[in-house]
């Protein structure tokens, strides 16, 4: 009966586990790397429907109750504190 319980326990190799625990497993998309050099030329490359959402900032507390809304997309002239 003992010997029954060990012999269904599978061995994982260490690759398979090293795959889970890195940080690299955790990423939201496939499609998305986790390369900081490719995320920098993805960003500074970006075209202009995608920049405006990088370019966003938080509103204040009276903002936010007034146009509730969390941020915006800043604009030209804005005043970003």
């Amino acid at each position: 009966f003992g010997s029954r319980l060990e012999s269904s326990r599978r061995v994982v190799p260490v690759s398979v586990l090293r795959r889970f625990l890195s940080p690299t497993a955790m990423k939201q998309k496939a499609t998305v790397s986790s390369s900081r050099r490719k995320s920098r030329k993805a960003y500074f490359t970006a075209p202009s429907h995608i920049r405006r959402k990088l370019m966003s900032a938080p509103l204040s507390k009276e903002l936010r109750q007034k146009y509730n809304v969390r941020s915006l997309p800043i604009r030209r002239d804005d005043e970003v504190i």
